[in-house]
């Protein structure tokens, strides 16, 4: 197989890393988050945010040091892969394609309802097929055009939602803040708040996958990574705080819409921003929609061009370079979940695909740094190794937050990991493709310790 057929365009820089990064996560400020409240109000919604917060500026950090040593399109599944074999980097990567696929349900079930509230006659699963039949062209037409579209989405939608938090800051009332208790279901309420808190700032990890399409990933990388993430966190806090504090945690945890909920219950019914963020809203469900869909097709490409997923998987349009039925095919399925269930119980799935990929990567960081000191590191990660045990415990920690939400979509995240392992064992270790760059890779290392260990003649 010639690799030089399954190689992906170079067009990224660092404000499109940024843009990127940020533009796939910001749909979590308009929609999803808010489902946490209930149990948690505000004071337990803002622990949840820090602490999710503390995971992400930690699991960032490694990722910066991880993805500017190897640089490929196989991101997380490329890091385990080589630091604990090809087992684990499939696990790894099965969590990211269940992470970004499902979240692609949520955020175009997101967006569906966005489009209802704004155009009532338009059933909202409609619009959710449509809107994903016109993501799949832009991403089948190239990186380039999608980031640009990106860059204009992201824009407007960081700046509604500065706007939001400004406009409404002065209108905040302390009974609307502690409405209903400080922390209404104890520990139990910010645990189970911790996956929503997460909408905040998840997808972030993607970013390492579009290594093998940036023009120099060594420097552009991390400077993208920890910029956008250090701008999600300001927004997070901004966010959570403002809505509470307008519309109250308990009617907040129910809406679909809850910024111009908070708007139109703190302030006025009619005022000209409840528009202005039910527009932008929907910018923001697409700019997080359409990131998604770069995530999921480059991680089910690099599985697929690797051998574990079927080989049609990493076929490339031959003009555009993109990876058309890695597009295609997930996202087909990530509409049946839309059909089928609501997104505050897709959350939980697509969460814990996360928190299984953080676990997993931190802990290839620590093992690389043991095994393979002279690796060509060209960023380090700093305050090792505490940055990657904080991300770990506080990812295991989460990792069991749907047990106090929703036990059954728990024992469905370990039936779908269960059954990932028995395909691993039965089928996709027998097909692994050598040529694959991330195996090439990794199997250059195998051959240099095999050298090391032979006794000189």
């Amino acid at each position: 197989m010639s690799n030089t057929n399954l190689e992906l365009k170079k067009v990224l820089g660092p404000i499109q890393i940024w843009g990127l990064g940020v533009g796939i996560v910001i749909s979590g400020s308009y929609f999803g988050w808010n489902y946490g409240l209930a149990e948690s109000g505000l004071i337990g919604m803002l622990i949840a945010t820090a602490v999710i917060g503390l995971m992400y500026v930690t699991l960032c950090l490694s990722l910066s040091e991880l993805t500017t040593s190897m640089p490929h399109a196989g991101g997380a599944y490329a890091f385990t892969r080589r630091a604990m074999g090809p087992f684990a980097g499939f696990l790894t990567g099965v969590g990211v394609t269940l992470e970004f696929a499902v979240g692609t349900a949520v955020f175009t079930s997101g967006a569906g309802y966005y489009v209802n509230f704004l155009i009532p006659a338009i059933d909202p699963i409609l619009a959710a097929a449509v809107l994903y039949i016109f993501f799949f062209i832009v991403h089948i037409l190239g990186v380039n055009e999608f980031a640009t579209i990106e860059m204009i989405l992201v824009t407007i939608s960081v700046a509604v939602v500065l706007l939001f938090s400004f406009y409404g800051m002065p209108h905040i009332t302390a009974e609307k803040l502690f409405e209903g208790g400080l922390i209404p279901g104890g520990i139990s309420g910010i645990w189970a708040a911790l996956p929503y808190a997460m909408w905040l700032y998840i997808c972030m990890e993607m970013l390492p996958m579009l290594s093998e399409e940036c023009r120099d990933p060594v420097k552009d990388m991390p400077k993208g990574i920890m910029r956008a993430i250090f701008t999600l966190v300001i927004l997070a806090f901004l966010v959570v705080t403002v809505t509470v504090g307008l519309g109250g945690a308990a009617g907040a945890s129910v809406e679909e819409n809850p910024l111009s909920y908070a708007i139109a219950t703190g302030i006025n019914g009619n005022s000209w921003l409840i528009s202005v963020l039910s527009v932008v809203g929907l910018f923001g469900m697409l700019s997080s929609l359409a990131g998604a869909i770069l995530a999921y097709s480059r991680q089910t490409f690099a599985l697929s061009r690797a051998g574990y997923f079927p080989k049609f998987l990493s076929k490339l349009n031959e003009k555009r370079r993109t990876p058309y039925m890695a597009i295609l095919v997930p996202g087909a399925m990530g509409f049946v979940f839309v059909l089928m269930f609501n997104p505050d119980r897709l959350i939980l799935i697509a969460t814990f695909g996360a928190l299984v990929s953080y676990v997993m990567m931190n802990i290839s960081l620590m093992v690389l740094r043991k095994r393979e000191p002279n690796l060509i590191r060209p960023y380090k990660a700093p305050f090792y190794p505490l940055g990657p045990i904080v991300c770990i415990i506080i990812s295991i920690i989460a990792l069991f937050s749907s047990i106090f939400k929703d036990p059954i979509f728990f024992l469905i995240n370990i039936g779908i990991f269960a059954a990932a392992t028995i395909y691993y064992f039965t089928w996709a270790r027998y097909r692994i493709n050598k040529d694959a760059p991330e195996e090439q890779f990794a199997a250059f290392y195998e051959v240099e310790e095999q050298i090391k260990r032979t006794p000189s003649a």
